[in-house]
């Protein structure tokens, strides 16, 4: 008796082992892209000029290499081939982005590009067709020239300009059950307005990246109320896209307790706190209105949302998109003088890494355990709501097809996606890998290889060539279990046996 009451406790625990172990029936494995970085046709069937394009053919130093994306992957043409692809790796999604100077190539309404609506219309009739999921992001980061020259994303203008875009694009689209309004606009506005280390390439430290989440907050907002209100047969769900890099105190000291979380506020609250929870996070107002007053501002450099704008900003979202890529650690920093604003000085935080910590080959830090602390104090902090994984991904070298550091990558950190959803009950409902092929990565061109296929940008044709990560991918999406985990020797296998074994030993 004794014995058989082991071995009922050894099988419990051999399946409760292979379910922590494995993805629930109903989650999303998907691969992601943009239309900058893979579609090409830069000027072709009335495609408009946008800003990385007037950047790049003004500028090409630049970019890496002074390469450009009129080309890239020449998807615009062979995206039928990229749907079998996907189709090969068993997947449930494909995210994709619109291109907005495709759509409507002066940026403004009054002129729609049938061609480019037609474009968008084929790849999604095609994804459906192999029972794919279209998840469509509305902007990533290919702003119209015409509306980057009054301002971009810091006139407030841009809230109806983008609404009129979204609005020809939904209705063009109308299968589409998940839509995204932003990619990252931590970046847009960071990078793009604040240090100018992205397109547009505006420099206004302090000033522009705080104007700018208030236009983008707004616009985001104004597209899922229309959406909800004129849409409503469409029954499909729209979110945003943030980017969450976690910041690991650097020391258990308060100091650097108190920097790490002022970190995620500064760089993912300053966008999830309006629309999670309402206005900006309570400790960005208090920072940027304490610099600004110490700097002889008139009025604090961050825009204030009325009472109205609060209430109609909060709860615009039917789940969260997240991307996460690495980990820093975060310590306090001294105050800086108040001779100049800054965004980093309002922050107050300074940034390292553990030099233990692996590596990918430019250098981002490999971090498994990064993803499951974010997932729980996004859930901490907002609540209890579907988080979609949007992007995650990994570069390697390019040298060769066998590129092993993608999955340990992907072992490690989806390994701890799991632990979030098992253990901890974070609410994960999908998983996108960042990306479907190696593709032009803004700055830094075709030098970074994020893809699980090869594309050779030196042959017209754009050849497209498998990575050893495929078959773990495709193996991932059609198990639901990470492939090479414990040896490719699957629990499930030890729960048969071991049942097998108890009724055998009963019946004998």
């Amino acid at each position: 008796m004794y014995k058989s009451i082991w071995w009922c406790y050894l099988i419990v625990f051999a399946c409760k082992a292979e379910a922590n172990r494995s993805f629930p029936d109903g989650f999303m494995f998907g691969v992601a892209t943009a239309a900058y970085q893979i579609e090409g046709a830069w000027n072709e069937d009335g495609k408009g000029e946008n800003i990385w394009d007037y950047m790049i053919h003004n500028n090409r130093s630049t970019i890496a290499n002074n390469d450009t994306a009129d080309v890239a992957c020449d998807s615009y043409h062979k995206y039928k081939e990229d749907v079998e692809l996907i189709a090969g790796l068993n997947l449930t999604h494909y995210r994709f982005s619109i291109s907005w100077s495709r759509v409507l190539p002066a940026g403004f309404a009054y002129k729609i590009n049938e061609k480019g609506i037609e474009y968008y219309k084929n790849l999604v009739k095609e994804l459906l067709a192999h029972n794919i999921q279209p998840v469509v992001t509305l902007y990533h980061w290919d702003l119209p020239e015409p509306l980057q020259e009054i301002g971009g994303w810091t006139n407030p203008d841009m809230v109806k300009y983008f609404k009129e875009y979204a609005r020809i694009v939904i209705e063009s689209l109308p299968e589409v059950q998940y839509w995204a309004t932003f990619n990252e606009p931590k970046q847009v506005c960071r990078a793009g307005y604040g240090v100018g280390s992205l397109a547009p390439k505006i420099s206004s430290d302090g000033i522009a990246d705080y104007i700018c989440p208030y236009v983008i907050v707004k616009s985001h907002a104004e597209v899922y109320r229309m959406y909800k209100n004129e849409f409503p047969e469409l029954k499909g769900k729209m979110s945003i896209v943030l980017d969450g890099q976690w910041a690991e105190p650097a020391s258990n000291s308060s100091d650097d307790l108190l920097a790490a979380e002022r970190k995620m506020h500064f760089e993912f609250g300053i966008y999830a706190n309006p629309i999670f929870l309402g206005d900006w996070p309570q400790v960005v107002k208090e920072r940027v209105d304490y610099r600004s007053e110490n700097e002889n501002f008139t009025r604090s450099r961050l825009p204030v949302f009325t009472k109205e704008e609060v209430d109609f900003i909060n709860g615009t979202f039917d789940y969260l998109g997240f991307n996460h890529y690495y980990t820093r650690l975060a310590a306090d920093a001294e105050e800086s003088p108040f001779d100049s604003p800054g965004y980093d000085k309002d922050v107050r935080v300074v940034t390292t890494e553990d030099p233990d910590w692996d590596r990918s080959p430019n250098g981002n830090p490999i971090v498994p355990w990064g993803i499951r602390r974010v997932l729980n104090w996004i859930r901490e902090t907002y609540g209890d709501f579907e988080i979609f994984i949007t992007e995650n991904g990994v570069i390697d070298d390019g040298s060769t097809l066998e590129d092993n550091i993608r999955i340990d990558y992907y072992e490690g950190y989806l390994n701890s996606v799991l632990d979030a959803m098992h253990e901890d009950k974070v609410n994960v409902v999908g998983f996108t890998a960042w990306s479907l092929m190696d593709n032009f990565e803004w700055t830094g061109g075709y030098g970074y290889h994020f893809g699980l296929y090869s594309v050779d940008f030196t042959d017209p044709e754009r050849p497209r060539k498998p990575k050893k990560s495929v078959e773990f991918y495709r193996k991932l999406a059609t198990t639901r279990v990470i492939p090479n985990w414990a040896n490719e020797i699957s629990t499930s296998w030890m729960c048969s046996i071991l049942s097998l074994i108890i009724i055998l030993y009963n019946f004998l």
